[in-house]
């Protein structure tokens, strides 16, 4: 069951093939009764937290990316608990650990002889994943009993990714998929990319196991394929023949600010979960062959 306040068919038309096992359900995270009311109606079991208002549109309108970031984490929290739903998954971000350039400068700082930063170093962050700790579901895990967990995406890719920050790079895969050409920025840029396949799965996983994989971590980094923006294209240009991808770049170090090298070592060896789209060859492929079953075209070779 979807419950959302927006319900576009472009979005929804993907889950359509699920029959009468997909129901989409209009409402709003800020409206704790309208979610409880919803939860009891549906018989929900668990739920997954994925409502938030980011970037652009949040700097814009800070007051409702407030009520729904935080507001909305609790209701869904409360909700279940009222409900008795046992289980809440939720989705963080790996922009709490910040950019690959502050653990540059803990290093340098630390040859100098300095104090450094406090911050996790990037080779050491399979151990620092629980840095990030969201105060509500651990309350609630450890007064109510609700099992919270959940993931930090590194910089998602795949079918369907028509907005957000870097809702741009689907047009590096689909165009040249579609014979078009595509121009794109940020080449020397580098990113952590992990396709919207393996994310899914990974949530699933979460989802499915035992409670007691939450005891001492209760997020995990879906890990990702570091590659630039420029070695993205060339991996289109492998999988895709005559891609016709040009490249610029001012130089920018990342995107976003966001650090390039996340393990998800932790919940491979927690849930089990290995990601299935990798090397970032093999996601390109399957992200350019929906992009082709979309248009009425036959699946590329290889």
């Amino acid at each position: 069951m979807l419950f959302d306040v927006a319900l576009p068919e472009a979005r929804v038309a993907a889950l359509r093939r699920h029959g009468e096992r997909l129901r989409l359900v209009r409402g709003d995270v800020q409206a704790l009764g309208e979610m409880i009311s919803v939860i009891r109606a549906e018989e929900v079991e668990a739920i997954v937290h994925l409502a938030f208002v980011l970037g652009g549109v949040g700097n814009a309108e800070p007051e409702r990316a407030s009520r729904v970031n935080v507001l909305g984490t609790v209701n869904a929290l409360e909700a279940a608990r009222l409900t008795g739903v046992p289980r809440v998954i939720l989705a963080s971000s790996i922009a709490v650990y910040g950019s690959d350039d502050q653990y540059s400068r803990r290093r340098a700082a630390a040859r100098r002889g300095r104090r450094a930063p406090r911050v996790p170093d990037p080779a050491d962050l399979r151990r620092r994943q629980a840095l990030h700790r969201a105060p509500g579901p651990r309350l609630r895990a450890r007064t109510y009993g609700l099992v919270t967990g959940g993931l930090r995406p590194s910089v998602v890719y795949g079918p369907g990714r028509d907005s957000g920050g870097s809702a741009f790079l689907n047009e590096v895969i689909e165009k040249p998929a579609l014979g078009e050409p595509v121009a794109v920025g940020f080449g020397d840029a580098g990113i952590s990319f992990v396709h919207v396949e393996d994310v899914a799965g990974q949530f699933a996983a979460l989802l499915r196991c035992d409670a007691g994989v939450f005891a001492q971590r209760r997020f995990f980094n879906t890990g990702g394929d570091t590659a630039t923006v420029r070695e993205l294209a060339a991996a289109v240009g492998r999988v895709v023949p005559g891609a016709r991808v040009t490249v610029t770049s001012n130089g920018e170090p990342d995107l976003g600010g966001l650090v390039t090298r996340v393990s998800d070592r932790a919940l491979e060896e927690a849930v089990g979960y290995k990601r299935r789209l990798s090397p970032l060859d093999a996601g390109v492929r399957a992200h350019a062959n929906a992009a082709r079953a979309r248009a009425g075209l036959p699946p590329l070779g290889g």
